[in-house]
């Protein structure tokens, strides 16, 4: 940054130089509006500024425009740059080091007070640059939000994607619009509770602002998303996020695994030779007192090693896995005891922790041998989902061809299957194959309409993933800056701005903050975040809360009825 400096006098105390900021010399005293010459006015009454470098005391000279037509001329100014910002007394180095080290670097402000107490001995409280940082992320934000209206004018529509975060507690959920294509936040909007116009009105507005045409949508497929676009925008193609369908489809195969590996867990944990106590002695042939525990250690440590084991989403089911090396392992066991001599204490151990794992295979194989099909239809699915080489026509065959030969499976094994019957359901242990056969029929039923229409866009985009993550990166930076306990609040505080700055370019992160400060812009800012939390923390506490529930019960649910001459009337029935 280049100083102006007209005059540097002599300290007015041994503590602080005192520097005058006069007109720029470039400018030749013309002023920056229309020309004219400018004249002196006034000095400003001077401040203390505490900068990177050391105090000063900066006094600063105001013009006005010499030309009586010029909107300067009733005004006082000073173009030149200056060491603080705003009505701050810190530099406004400080400042953007602050930015720098909170946007670019990920530091939390008690890490950035840390440096600046330590590496220029700067007076300041770790609380004024949380401050600091609050100033940041609104300023940030904003200046985010006017670079997305130009790409996106410039690119000429929007591919929209739009998903709800719950922040926790009872802070409304915070919706985030986002087009797929430059990866940019359109808008985030707060709502206690939404419907499908609501959402309508809300898009409505976005359009509205960005002044282009959506050419798509990608979502969840949610109910009220679903039902808004099939109100409103029925014209417009919506990608049902193929994730989404996977992963449901996924979760509904893992419950059924689960029932598997619970099972194979809880009596592998049950066996003596790991609940044993391990104090207790008792006599092993050939070696003498020495506690079961110590003696099949080694097996016990294979045994919890195994169950140790987790999913892989998409690629691996921890209980069919557990099961088929518990299988192999048992086996291995029973060879070994073979060669033994069965009247050893150590044999007969050993052959009841085989029986006991032998017991438990048995007991959970019938659930293991239907997800081992469902497992390999899955794989099938993916792979087709994840083939780009083929056109839309043939994916949807194949999987037709797929999910026929499921239903059918699921016919064989219960011929009152049909698919019309099926009804939704979460996944639950609860579940059999049969019944997981149907839901992935009727998932695949509900969702065909919407699976392939990224054909359409001009880039493939299947998900709405980039969302997911972005609500992931918001979380994890919050998780960075405070407290866990305290992440739900600062989300629905400041998470609209997280987003922001998660979904923009390093060159935006690194432009200069101190140029897009402004006193008037800055109150502003302020005032909206600290309504915010205001909001925020009425919520928290239960104080505040209005408790009228037998009031809405019984606006809701009670309802008298009055007979008026052959007619039932419910009284206070509204249109």
């Amino acid at each position: 940054m280049t100083l102006y400096i007209v005059m540097n006098r002599k300290t007015y105390s041994e503590k602080h130089e005192t520097v005058r900021v006069s007109y720029p010399k470039e400018l030749n005293k013309a002023c920056i509006v229309c020309g004219s010459k400018v004249k002196f006015k006034y000095p400003d009454g001077g401040k203390l500024v505490h900068t990177l470098e050391g105090d000063i005391y900066q006094v600063i000279n105001y013009y006005a425009c010499t030309n009586e037509g010029c909107e300067l001329s009733e005004k006082t100014f000073n173009p030149s740059p200056r060491f603080d910002y705003g009505d701050g007394y810190f530099g406004a180095d400080v400042f953007r080091l602050v930015a720098d080290e909170f946007l670019l670097f990920n530091q939390k402000p008690e890490q950035i007070h840390y440096r600046l107490i330590t590496a220029y001995q700067l007076d300041i409280s770790s609380a004024t640059i949380a401050r600091m940082c609050d100033d940041i992320l609104k300023l940030k934000s904003l200046k985010i939000d006017e670079k997305t209206l130009e790409i996106i004018q410039e690119q000429g529509y929007i591919l929209l994607g739009l998903d709800g975060q719950d922040p926790g507690g009872d802070a409304p959920s915070i919706w985030c619009f986002m087009d797929l294509i430059s990866n940019r936040i359109l808008a985030t909007c707060k709502f206690d509770s939404l419907d499908y116009k609501v959402l309508r009105d809300t898009i409505e507005e976005i359009l509205k602002l960005y002044e282009v045409k959506i050419i798509g949508w990608v979502s969840d497929k949610q109910n009220v998303i679903t039902k808004c676009h099939d109100t409103f925008y029925l014209e417009i193609p919506h990608q049902y996020c193929q994730y989404h369908f996977l992963r449901n489809t996924w979760n509904h195969l893992v419950s059924l695994d689960s029932t598997v590996y619970l099972a194979l867990r809880k009596v592998i944990n049950g066996l003596y030779i790991h609940s044993a106590s391990k104090s207790t002695k008792v006599y092993f042939e050939n070696v003498g007192k020495i506690s079961v525990r110590k003696v099949f250690e080694s097996v016990d440590k294979d045994l919890q090693t195994m169950i140790k084991v987790r999913n892989k989403v998409f690629k691996e089911l921890r209980g069919m896995w557990l099961y088929e090396t518990l299988d192999g392992y048992v086996e291995d066991m029973e060879q070994i005891i073979k060669d033994l001599d069965p009247t050893f204490r150590f044999t007969k151990i050993a052959v009841r922790t085989a029986s006991a794992l032998k017991t438990a295979l048995l007991e959970v194989k019938e659930n293991y041998e239907h997800s081992l099909p469902l497992f390999r239809y899955f794989q099938q699915i993916r792979g087709v989902f994840g083939d780009d080489k083929t056109s839309k026509t043939v994916k949807k065959a194949r999987l037709s061809k797929i999910y026929s030969q499921i239903l059918a499976d699921g016919k064989l094994m219960d011929p009152t299957l049909r698919l019309e019957d099926c009804k939704s359901f979460l996944p639950s242990k609860k579940r059999n194959a049969v019944e997981i056969m149907g839901e992935w029929c009727r998932l695949w039923a509900s969702y065909l309409p919407g699976l392939f229409q990224y054909y359409s866009f001009p880039e493939i985009i299947k998900t709405n993933m980039k969302l997911e993550q972005g609500f992931g990166k918001e979380k994890q930076a919050l998780f960075n800056r405070v407290a866990k306990a305290n992440v739900a609040h600062m989300v629905a505080t400041r998470g609209e701005d997280y987003l922001r700055i998660k979904h923009c370019t390093t060159e935006e992160l690194k432009s200069d903050i101190v140029k897009a400060y402004s006193e008037e812009l800055i109150k502003q800012l302020r005032a909206e975040l600290s309504k915010s939390i205001k909001q925020s923390t009425a919520t928290r506490r239960t104080r505040s809360r209005q408790y009228k529930g037998i009031t809405i019960a019984t606006e809701n649910y009670y309802h008298q009825i009055e007979q008026k001459k052959g007619e039932v009337v419910f009284v206070d029935d509204k249109d």
